[in-house]
């Protein structure tokens, strides 16, 4: 998108994500390796869906680019994900960056 080019999204887009950015998970996994043992989710706990990410993106390019949608080609897609961060919150863990401020973080 940066490049001016449409994003393209396998399936209609509605599908969701918890979109964590990447400083979250290594703070994260710094915090699991010093006071954690098991297995643990890190995300923000909120999903949003490609769609959406896509506004997002647009937003902050200050681009009108449409998503060409594509047959999903993978059996059994799972359309909604969303991180139980219960037990790594247990442990102190909580997301420093929003959706929103991790892409403005990567795009600029």
């Amino acid at each position: 998108m940066k490049a001016g080019e449409q994003p393209i999204i396998f399936g209609d887009g509605t599908q969701t994500r918890d979109f964590t950015y990447v400083k979250d998970i290594v703070d994260a996994l710094i915090l699991t390796s010093k006071k954690g043992t098991g297995i643990f989710n890190a995300g923000t706990g909120k999903a949003f869906s490609f769609n959406y990410l896509v506004d997002l993106i647009n937003s902050r390019l200050r681009t009108d680019l449409n998503p060409i949608y594509r047959e999903n080609p993978i059996k059994n897609y799972v359309m909604h994900t969303l991180a139980d961060t219960a037990k790594i919150q247990s442990l102190g863990f909580a997301p420093r960056y929003s959706l929103e401020n991790g892409l403005k973080e990567i795009i600029d």
